[in-house]
Order: C-alpha cells, then structure tokens, then sequence
C-alpha cells in the first residue's frame, strides 16, 4: 500500500509532464509555421508590389508610347501575380469544403493546351522542348474546371521553373477502364528522398528549388494534393534524384 502511495502521484505527474511537453512542442511548432507563413507571404508580396511602385513612378517620366504600354502591361502581370497569391492563400480555408466544386464534364486535354499557352513566353525564353501526347481519344473528366486548371497550372509552371534552359518536359497519360494517369515529366532539379516525402507538405519547398524561383510559397502542391483527393483521385512524384528530373502523376477517375 505504501508502494501504491508513491506509485499514483508518480505516474500522475509523468503524465503532466508529458502532457506539457506535446503543449510546447505543438506550440513551437505552430509559431514556427506561422513565422515561416509571414516571411514567406511578406517576401512574396513585396516583390510584386514594390515592381508596381517602380513602375507607376517610371509612368511619371517621358516614356514612349511603346515603353509606356510596356510598363502598363508590367503592372498588370504584378497585380495579377498578387491576385493569383491571395487566391491560393484564401484557397487553403475552401479547398476541402467539397459544396464549393462545380463538377462538369471536361476534356483534360482542353486544360492542359490552355496551361501551356499561359507559359509560352517563359518556355521560349528557356528555349525549352516540350513533348506532349493527343489528348482528343481521352473521354471528357467528371471535374471543376478551376481547380484542375490550377493543378495543371501548378504542376507545369513548377516543371518550367525547375527545368534549366534547354531542357525538356514531357506530358502523357495512361488509361485503363477505371482512370486516366497523366504524367508531367521534366529533366529539371529532381528530388532526394526527403523531398519525396515532404513535397506536398505545407510551406516545404527544397534548398535548391528556393535558390531558383525565390518568390514561391510552398503551397501550390499542398493544395493540388487535397484537390485531387476531393476528385476521388491520388497524386504522386517519381524522382531518382537530384538533378535527374522528376516525373508528377495524377490519378482521376474516368466517372465518379
């Protein structure tokens, strides 16, 4: 009995220190995310707006007609780079509210064309190759046509990004009764172990991927992830390291 005694209180306050040891390490975890989420938006949209401000005061000097529709145009693409982060952001709170998605029939085909239309500048600009398979035998995908829209976007702005010049991208699908597979290779950075298995993660983004596209916040895939799963589909990425290009796969159902 005396045993027992000591026994409770010593249990109870393992217990206690136990629970306050997960309290702080989810508290510090959370400020850290939170601390990383402001930097990260904070850079991001610092660099589009302070273009805005240089340009708007460029706009005050004796500009050509040429250089003046040149910097209008420049300001536009910033507004529309901040509109495109405040859309992201806001999507992180509705993307798992399935009553938000307008489901219509859809040729994927249709999404992937305007995706790659959207980055033809940058693509001649890297002088890129891009190989991409006839989507017109594919049957039309029970899907919203936003959100796939921006899974499409995400997956081949990130191959264009994280490809250097010259290199080549490549986009196919798979099919069989049940789904379609579409598959959006690249020869770009590639992805180490770790990477594989942190890549949908909120706010993750590799060493490398930082030093090359500076402005990105993390999300973009850990969004396209939870939007697929509300399609009833499954994302994934192959990789066989660094610097030996990645390949991103998408699962979608023919009929749902």
């Amino acid at each position: 009995m005396i045993y027992i005694s000591y026994i409770v209180p010593i249990i109870s306050l393992i217990g206690l220190a136990y629970i306050g040891y997960r309290y702080i390490n989810l508290f510090i975890k959370i400020n850290k995310l939170e601390n990383e989420f402001s930097l990260i938006v904070n850079h991001t949209f610092r660099t589009p707006l302070t273009r805005i401000l240089w340009l708007s005061k460029e706009l005050e000097e004796e500009l050509s007609l040429k250089e003046r529709m040149t910097h209008i145009q420049n300001i536009t693409n910033a507004t529309e780079r901040i509109l495109g982060i405040v859309d992201t952001v806001a999507g992180i709170k509705k993307i798992n509210d399935i009553s938000l998605y307008s489901f219509k029939k859809i040729p994927i085909g249709d999404i992937i064309k305007k995706s790659i239309e959207k980055y033809q500048d940058l693509i001649k600009k890297k002088d890129m190759i891009f190989n991409i398979a006839n989507f017109q035998d594919v049957p039309a995908l029970l899907i919203d046509y936003k959100k796939i829209s921006f899974v499409i976007d995400s997956l081949i702005e990130n191959a264009i990004f994280y490809t250097p010049n010259n290199g080549k991208i490549i986009i196919g699908y798979t099919s069989n009764n049940k789904n379609i597979t579409l598959f959006i290779k690249d020869s770009g950075i590639g992805l180490d172990f770790i990477d594989k298995l942190r890549i949908f993660s909120k706010f993750y983004r590799n060493k490398k991927a930082v030093l090359m596209n500076t402005d990105g916040m993390g999300l973009c895939l850990y969004l396209t992830k939870k939007i697929v799963k509300r399609h009833g589909g499954k994302i994934y990425i192959k990789s066989k390291g660094l610097n030996k290009g990645s390949t991103f796969y998408i699962k979608l159902p023919l009929s749902r």
